[in-house]
């Protein structure tokens, strides 16, 4: 099935087959996207392309093809962080081996996850390789925060960015994997057009009622007792789960957003969430749409404190507050 196997990102891989029927091929790329945006499965599809000698590659029945998915091609390196960053001793190890000729085929390709977890001291070294690359080599960087490269390795790669599916891609990965649900808007919400996700979700038998606790929470803080605030993050700041759980209430408040943005036609609102969309404080229209703009921007910067050192109970009372228009 080659590129055909991936739902979604025509233009991507029109470019991508343009160059290889051309034989003009960069020297490094780099795939961004989030989480499960499927940034490995090109990478992988099109490492296979580059070495694989049939009309439409990657034909994935070759012996080169074959290869490459199995891990053993000896033209296909993978460097994966080691702890928490990519070190410049993995980029020395295999330095020496990537300037020689290929063994097998027309190019050696090293496909690197993660790229903005490199060193200061690997992303130099990286880059003298950029900077005078061999004839044969490709370099196929991921990340899901272009932004964390150094400016001088971007500057030195093709960049493509791997886009949200649309709704009628999603039903078809979702029947190709044999997953359909019932529930495909609130799926595909949930999901925000993420294929991974998407799949993750629908393996877990309980994806639905977590978007009813997320859905509850979020009105049980705007609604509920001012009291009940209090003793509400304390128990949440404890969950193990509290990153995902907040990121479910995130997608609600922005379809609820979207929801009050006239004319809108992107929100997914459920006839189920429409009760729930006036506050008793918040019935005019700006005023609810200012509001839901204000929580997200805040779970926006919870979510990137939760990564750092912070303290969860407190963050979280902070949340509280806003979401009930105290602060």
């Amino acid at each position: 099935m080659g590129f055909d196997s991936i739902y979604g990102q025509h233009l991507l891989k029109k470019a991508l087959q343009r160059s290889l029927a051309k034989g003009e091929t960069g020297h490094a790329y780099l795939f961004s996207g989030s989480p499960g945006s499927g940034k490995r499965t090109l990478a992988l599809l099109f490492s296979q392309a580059l070495n694989c000698r049939e009309n439409a590659p990657p034909c994935g029945e070759c012996l080169s093809c074959r290869k490459s998915v199995s891990g053993n091609h000896p033209d296909l390196f993978r460097l994966v962080p080691q702890g928490a960053s990519l070190k410049i001793e993995q980029i020395r190890d295999i330095k020496e081996s990537l300037h020689y000729l290929p063994v097998e085929g027309q190019h050696k390709v090293c496909i690197m996850e993660d790229a903005d977890l490199l060193t200061l001291p690997a992303a130099n070294s990286l880059l003298k390789i950029l900077e005078e690359p061999p004839s044969h080599l490709v370099f196929i960087l991921l990340t899901a925060r272009p932004w964390a490269l150094l400016p001088t390795v971007l500057s030195r790669c093709s960049h493509f960015t791997l886009k949200p599916l649309q709704p009628q891609e999603m039903t078809a990965l979702l029947e190709r994997e044999g997953k359909h649900t019932e529930k495909q808007d609130l799926l595909f919400l949930l999901s925000g057009g993420n294929p991974g996700q998407a799949l993750a979700l629908v393996r877990e038998e309980d994806w639905r009622e977590k978007f009813v606790e997320a859905r509850n929470l979020l009105n049980t803080v705007q609604l509920g007792s001012a009291d009940g605030i209090f003793p509400l993050a304390e128990e949440l700041s404890t969950r193990s789960d509290l990153s995902d759980l907040l990121e479910i209430v995130l997608v609600v408040c922005r379809d609820r957003l979207m929801h009050t943005l006239q004319g809108c036609a992107e929100a997914v609102i459920l006839e189920e969430e429409r009760e729930n969309l006036h506050t008793k404080d918040l019935n005019d229209q700006n005023k609810l749409t200012l509001f839901y703009e204000k929580i997200c921007n805040a779970l926006l910067q919870l979510q990137a404190e939760l990564r750092g050192n912070v303290n969860k109970r407190l963050a979280l009372e902070v949340l509280f507050l806003q979401m009930r228009g105290v602060i």
